[in-house]
């Protein structure tokens, strides 16, 4: 394949998957025009969370593991689509018991994607060049979050909130007919050298196991970050939702900075991605250490969120694409990848909706406190990770 066209599809891949952060970040931009309309409450709103991390945990593990040997092309044309759709329905706002219905079949969906995003990478390129399109590919995540929060604070200013789901819906359908095509002819494991792993032999791995610990904690702060940032700066300092837009674009731009930067960060650490890792969660014990303090300005607090949300997205590319690539010659780069999104968003759907109660009763604080001590945790974690695996 010419170098041409391996451009033209990387390039179809990474904006589809940037369109389903549009079509899942929507929920967090329109949560405070949904909560003031009574179309939800903060528990459902929660709720919603902590279900759609949840079964997008379940479904990656699954859809990992099922990633591995089915072709790029039917994974990813059908999740986009069916992302689509849902999105689409819930622009009519039906009862909370459908907008769940499809908000859930909108998790699993887009845990359809990634892994199969992976595979047509690691098919198009060699390991190392993969590894360097990987940390490219990545920073779709940081720019779905800011086109997520322009497109959708427009479309409910000027149309209503109900446009924050139908575009999207629209969007990811069409990005999703366009993959179709592009990645009909691409094949999985053509590099494979070695036996196949079995799912049960790798959740026995001791450095996947080992890994998975700083995967949940770090999950628990993307995905809340993601989720309760509009709300938090629309509570906390009385602002409204157009205001508010401005400022908290900030945090997934910070994000994307740090995804762009994740290749300088992994050279001067020697190429070790615990390395990365562990510098990260210095970062968010620093960070959450400022929001615990008493009262602090709304650029501060969104500064300090947006510190948070770069060193989680360095975090997660060395958890999530980096690590899968060191079992390429075992065709198991899916299901690891599965796995550590597993642990991921397990982790931010029971945060999510313990936090909901949480900040009902008690405020945000106890949130930020919580980051603190899972940072710590999981910094210990990947420092004697590095060290035994030296």
């Amino acid at each position: 394949m010419n170098v041409s066209k391996k451009r033209i599809i990387f390039a179809i891949v990474y904006f589809a998957y940037t369109s389903i952060y549009i079509a899942r970040v929507n929920l967090s931009v329109a949560g405070p025009d949904l909560i003031s309309a009574g179309v939800l409450n903060t528990v459902q709103m929660g709720l919603l969370g902590s279900v759609f991390s949840t079964l997008y945990a379940v479904g990656r593990i699954v859809n990992g593991s099922i990633s591995d040997k089915t072709p790029p092309w039917i994974m990813l044309t059908t999740g986009l689509a069916l992302a689509g759709l849902s999105n689409i329905i819930i622009s009519f706002f039906p009862p909370f018991i459908g907008i769940f219905v499809f908000w859930t079949t909108n998790a699993f969906a887009q845990s359809m994607l990634w892994s199969s995003v992976l595979c047509v990478v690691s098919s198009l390129y060699e390991t190392s060049e993969a590894k360097k399109k990987t940390s490219i590919m990545v920073t779709s995540v940081a720019m779905g979050n800011i086109l997520a929060i322009i497109i959708n604070s427009f479309l409910i200013t000027k149309l209503g909130a109900s446009y924050a789901f139908l575009v999207p819906g629209f969007l990811t359908l069409i990005l999703g007919i366009a993959v179709l095509f592009s990645t009909k002819n691409i094949k999985t494991n053509h590099t494979v050298t070695k036996k196949h792993i079995s799912i049960r032999n790798l959740l026995k791995d001791k450095s996947v196991l080992t890994m998975g610990i700083p995967a949940v904690f770090h999950g628990v702060m993307k995905e809340n970050i993601s989720l309760w940032m509009a709300v938090f700066v629309v509570d906390k300092y009385s602002v409204d939702l157009s205001t508010s837009s401005y400022y908290i674009l900030l945090i997934p731009f910070v994000g994307f900075i740090g995804r762009t930067l994740y290749p300088f960060f992994y050279k001067i650490c020697k190429e070790k991605e615990n390395s990365v890792s562990f510098l990260g969660f210095l970062l968010c014990i620093s960070a959450s250490l400022l929001l615990c303090a008493g009262k602090i300005n709304m650029l501060s607090a969104i500064l300090a969120m947006s510190v948070i949300y770069a060193a989680v997205s360095m975090i997660n590319t060395s958890i999530l694409s980096i690590f899968p690539l060191r079992y390429v010659s075992t065709g198991n780069v899916a299901s690891i990848s599965g796995i550590m999104d597993f642990a991921t968003y397990l982790g931010g759907g029971i945060a999510s909706f313990i936090y909901g109660i949480v900040i009902k009763n008690f405020g945000y604080t106890p949130m930020f406190l919580s980051w603190i001590i899972i940072s710590a945790i999981s910094a210990c974690v990947v420092f004697s990770s590095s060290k035994n695996r030296e």
